[in-house]
C-alpha cells in the first residue's frame, strides 16, 4: 500500500512540475470552475467556486497550513480507495479512516521532500479543533484561522465525496498553487546601509518577534551569519579559519558530522561553533550532550544561544552552570551559554563597520531554501515601515 500512495504522489508531483514549465493551468480551472460551492451552515465567507475555495485554502497558508496537508491526504486517500468516504478521517468512527496517520507516513515526508508547505508531523496534529469524532460534512463546526477557510475546506470535502469531483484534479492544482505562490512572491526588500548597531538590532527582532509558521527558527540563525561573515574576517581570533557555508535547517548535526547551525573551521577541523536555539530555554540537557556531538573533536569555543528571555529560566540556573563546567572539564572547550540577541549586539561592536550586515542578511532570505513567503512578506513590510521613501 505504501508504495501505491508514493507512486499517486510521485506522478502528481511530475505532473506539477509539467505545469510549472507551461504554465497553463486553463483546463483545471475551467473544470473546478464549473462546480459552485455549496451552501454551508453559519458561513461567514463562501467562496464562489470550487477553484476559489482551493485557492482560499492556498491565500491562507500564512494564517495556517494544516488544512492544507489535510485536503492532500483526502484526496490520496480518494484516489487510492474511492469508496471511502474521506469525510469521515478518523480510524475510530464506522467505515472511517485514519487522515492523521495517512498524512504522517506519506503525505508530510513528500510535502516536505519537495519543499511544499507542511506541518512537522501531519495536518491533523495541527489542526486540533478538526478531531472531533463526526464527519467533516457542511454542518461541521470548526474555527481554522483564515478567512472563508472553513467553509473552503468544507466545500472541497463536499465536492470530491458527493459531487464526485476529481481528487487528482483538486491535489494536483492546489499543489500547483503553493508551488507558484512560493516562486512568485514579492523580491525580499533590500534594506539601506545601516551603521546604528541599535537600529540593526531593531530590524533583527522585529523580523524575530512578528514573523509566524515554518522557517521561522531559522531567521535568527540568518542574522548571526551574517554577522560572522565580517567577524571572520575582520577580527584576529579568526586569521587563518573559514566559515562553513549553512547546512539546510533541517538536517541533523550527528547526521552531517557538524558541530552546529553554524562552524568555523580551523583546517579541516572544527574550531568553533554555535547553535541558535528560537524561543526555547537552554537546558542543562542541551550541554550536557555536546561531547558526543564533539565526537573527540578539540573545539575552542562553543555557543549555545537562544532568543528566550534569559536564554534559560532561571530555576535551571544551577543545572546550565554544571553542566557547562562539566563538559568544559570533559572536552577542554569553553562552552558559552547566552542570549541571542545579546550576542548580536556584542558582535556587531567588533566590527570596524557594521553596515553591510542587513544587506548580507537580505542575501541569505533570498538563497535560503528553508525560508517561506510569509517570512519574506513580514521582512519587506517592516523595511518599508523602518526606511519610509528608501
Amino acid at each position: 500500500m505504501p508504495e501505491e500512495e508514493l507512486d499517486v504522489l510521485n506522478r502528481l508531483q511530475a505532473e506539477v512540475e509539467k505545469l510549472l514549465t507551461s504554465n497553463d493551468v486553463s483546463e483545471l480551472k475551467s473544470y473546478l470552475s464549473s462546480f459552485v460551492s455549496p451552501a454551508i451552515s453559519h458561513a461567514t465567507f463562501i467562496p464562489p467556486t470550487i477553484s476559489d475555495a482551493i485557492a482560499t485554502i492556498v491565500e491562507n497558508i500564512p494564517s495556517n497550513k494544516y488544512i492544507f496537508s489535510i485536503v492532500i491526504t483526502a484526496c490520496l486517500k480518494k484516489i487510492i480507495d474511492s469508496k471511502q468516504d474521506i469525510r469521515i478521517a478518523q480510524d475510530n468512527m464506522k467505515k472511517g479512516y485514519s487522515n492523521r496517520s495517512l498524512d504522517q507516513r506519506i503525505v508530510t515526508p513528500f510535502l516536505k521532500r519537495h519543499d511544499y508547505t507542511h506541518c512537522e508531523a501531519s495536518g491533523l496534529e495541527s489542526g486540533r479543533n478538526l478531531e472531533r469524532p463526526s464527519t467533516w460534512n457542511l454542518t461541521y463546526t470548526c474555527n481554522p484561522r483564515g478567512r472563508g477557510n472553513r467553509e473552503s475546506f468544507l466545500s472541497v470535502l463536499d465536492f470530491i465525496q458527493t459531487k464526485g469531483g476529481d481528487p487528482w484534479r483538486t491535489a494536483l492544482f492546489m499543489l500547483y498553487l503553493d508551488a507558484t505562490r512560493r516562486v512568485t512572491t514579492t523580491v525580499v526588500q533590500q534594506a539601506p546601509l545601516e551603521h546604528n548597531i541599535e537600529k540593526i538590532m531593531r530590524v533583527f527582532e522585529r523580523h524575530f518577534v512578528e514573523s509566524s509558521g515554518q522557517g521561522k527558527s531559522r531567521l535568527p540563525v540568518l542574522a548571526l551569519y551574517s554577522i560572522y561573515e565580517s567577524l571572520v574576517a575582520e577580527v584576529s581570533r579568526y586569521k587563518g579559519t573559514t566559515l562553513l557555508p549553512l547546512e539546510r535547517h533541517t538536517t541533523a548535526d550527528l547526521r552531517s558530522g557538524s558541530v552546529g547551525d553554524i562552524q568555523v573551521n580551523k583546517g579541516d577541523e572544527p574550531f568553533e561553533g554555535v547553535e541558535v536555539k528560537s524561543e526555547k530555554p537552554i537546558t542543562a540537557d542541551m550541554i550536557s550532550g555536546l561531547p558526543r556531538k564533539f565526537s573527540g573533536r578539540r573545539i575552542s569555543r562553543y555557543y549555545i544561544l537562544s532568543t528566550f528571555p534569559g536564554s534559560y529560566k532561571p530555576e535551571d540556573s544551577d543545572s546550565v552552570n554544571k553542566a557547562v563546567a562539566q563538559v568544559q572539564e570533559a572536552t577542554g572547550c569553553q562552552v558559552i551559554v547566552n542570549g541571542l540577541n545579546k550576542s548580536l549586539g556584542y558582535y556587531m561592536r567588533l566590527l570596524s563597520d557594521p553596515s553591510g550586515v542587513l544587506g548580507r542578511y537580505v542575501v541569505l532570505l533570498n538563497s535560503d531554501p528553508d525560508i517561506r513567503p510569509e517570512l519574506v512578506e513580514r521582512w519587506n513590510h517592516i523595511v518599508q515601515e523602518e526606511y519610509p521613501g528608501q
